[in-house]
C-alpha cells in the first residue's frame, strides 16, 4: 500500500505542479494525514520540494506549492548515432542540466569500441552531477534501431541500420564502460529512438491519445506514452508497387523515399551529411532554403510518400492527431501541409522538440521510473 500510494502521490505532483497537499488529497482520495505523512517521505528524498505559499495567494485558497524538486536526483540520457555518441542530463522537471558530444564514426568500428566512445562524455557529465552535488538516478539509452527483449531478459538492439550493430547487447558493453568508471549498480535502460522521441514529447505536454511520427536515423511510429516498448518501424511500410529495392528486402519502402540517405542523394548530394544532434542543418533542408529544386523535389517526394504510409496506420488506429518530429519534422511547415492535404481530417502537428527528442527521452525514461516507483529511489 506504501508503494502504491507514494507512486500515486509522486504522479500526482509531478502532472499538476505547483500543486498544493489539499488538492493532492482531493485527487487522490486520500486524507490530508495520510498524504503530508507521504509528501514528507518523498521531501526527505529529495524527489519533491515544497516551495512555500504562493506570494499573495487569496485566503482560504490551496497553496499550491508543491513541485519535483530541481535539487534532487538527475536522470542522465546517452544516445549513439552512425558519427556521433551523445549524453545530457536533465532533472526530474526535465530541465535539460547538461549536454556533451563526441564526434565518432561509430558505425566504423564494432559495437564494444562504439560504447568505448561514450565514456569521455559519460565522465563528464558525471563529474558535472558530483560537483553539483547530484545523484545520478540511472541512465537510458537510445539508438536509431529495432530494440526487442534478449535472451537474458533485457533488451537488445536487434538491428540499427545506420550504426551497423545487430543483436547487440548494448546495456551490458555501456555497463562494462561505466564500470570502468568506478561506477557500479546503476539503473541502465535501453530503448529506440522512437519511442524515447515520443515519450518526451509526451513529458514536454503532448496530448496521451495522439501518434508520434519521427526519428533520425529511422522513421517510426509510437504512442505519446511512458511505454517505450510500442513503437513500430514505419520505414520499411511498402508504399510503391515495384519501387526502389530496399536492403531489408522488400521494394517500394517509405525509408527508398523519405529516409534520410534516399532524400539526399534524391537531392543529388553524395550522402546525408553529418548528423543533427552534432549542431548541423540537415544537409536536404540546407538545400531547400537556398532554393534548390532537386532539394524541393525531394521533400516532395517524401511527403507524397509519408502520406501513403500514414492510409494503413490510419484505418487501422484511427489516431485523429499525429505529431511530426525528427528529421521530418524539421522540414517544417511545407512537408506538413503536403501530408496533410493528402489526409484530409487527420490532424498532423509539429513536434516541440528538436534533434535532441530522443536523447531526452532516453533520460526521461529513467525520470519516468522513479515516478512511478519512488519506493525504490527511496529505499535503494
Amino acid at each position: 500500500m506504501r508503494r502504491h500510494n507514494l507512486a500515486l502521490v509522486m504522479n500526482l505532483i509531478a502532472r499538476s505542479a505547483p500543486v498544493s497537499r489539499v488538492e493532492v488529497a482531493e485527487r487522490a482520495g486520500l486524507t490530508k494525514a495520510t498524504v503530508s505523512a507521504l509528501v514528507t517521505e518523498l521531501i526527505s528524498a529529495e524527489l519533491v520540494r515544497d516551495l512555500g505559499p504562493a506570494p499573495g495567494r487569496a485566503p482560504g485558497r490551496p497553496a499550491g506549492r508543491l513541485v519535483l524538486d530541481p535539487y534532487g536526483p538527475v536522470a542522465m540520457g546517452l544516445q549513439f548515432g552512425a558519427d556521433f555518441a551523445a549524453a545530457a542530463l536533465l532533472d526530474l522537471s526535465g530541465r535539460p542540466l547538461a549536454r556533451h558530444v563526441r564526434r565518432f564514426d561509430v558505425a566504423a568500428v564494432p559495437a564494444a569500441e562504439g560504447a568505448r566512445a561514450a565514456r569521455p562524455v559519460l565522465r563528464r557529465l558525471f563529474e558535472e552531477a558530483t560537483l553539483a552535488g547530484r545523484l545520478v538516478a540511472g541512465i537510458g539509452i537510445t539508438v536509431g534501431g529495432t530494440v526487442s527483449p534478449g535472451p537474458r531478459g533485457r533488451p537488445v538492439v536487434t538491428w540499427a541500420p545506420a550504426l551497423r550493430w545487430r543483436d547487440v547487447d548494448v546495456i551490458g558493453l555501456v555497463s562494462a564502460q561505466l564500470r570502468e568508471l568506478d561506477l557500479h549498480g546503476l539503473d541502465v535502460r535501453l530503448a529506440g529512438e522512437v519511442a524515447c522521441a515520443a515519450l518526451a514529447e509526451y513529458q514536454a505536454g503532448a496530448a496521451g491519445d495522439w501518434l508520434y511520427l519521427g526519428g533520425e536515423d529511422v522513421i517510426g511510429l509510437a504512442p505519446l506514452n511512458p511505454d517505450l516498448t510500442l513503437a513500430g518501424d514505419l520505414g520499411h511500410v511498402p508504399v510503391r508497387r515495384r519501387g526502389e529495392p530496399c536492403p531489408c528486402g522488400n521494394r517500394g519502402c517509405l525509408d527508398r523515399y523519405a529516409g534520410r540517405a534516399a532524400m539526399a542523394a534524391a537531392a543529388g548530394l553524395a550522402g546525408p551529411g553529418p548528423s543533427r544532434l552534432l549542431g548541423n542543418e540537415d544537409a536536404v533542408t540546407g538545400l531547400i532554403r537556398r532554393g534548390d529544386p532537386a532539394a524541393h523535389r525531394a521533400r516532395d517526394a517524401a511527403a507524397d510518400a509519408l502520406a501513403d504510409a500514414l492510409v494503413p496506420v490510419r484505418a487501422l488506429l484511427a489516431p485523429d492527431t499525429v505529431v511530426l518530429g525528427g528529421r521530418l519534422g524539421a522540414f517544417g511547415e511545407p512537408l506538413r501541409r503536403r501530408v496533410q492535404d493528402r489526409l484530409p481530417g487527420l490532424v498532423l502537428r509539429q513536434a516541440k522538440l528538436g534533434a535532441d527528442a530522443a536523447l531526452h527521452g532516453a533520460a526521461g525514461s529513467v525520470i519516468a521510473r522513479v515516478i512511478a516507483d519512488p519506493l525504490t529511489w527511496i529505499d535503494g
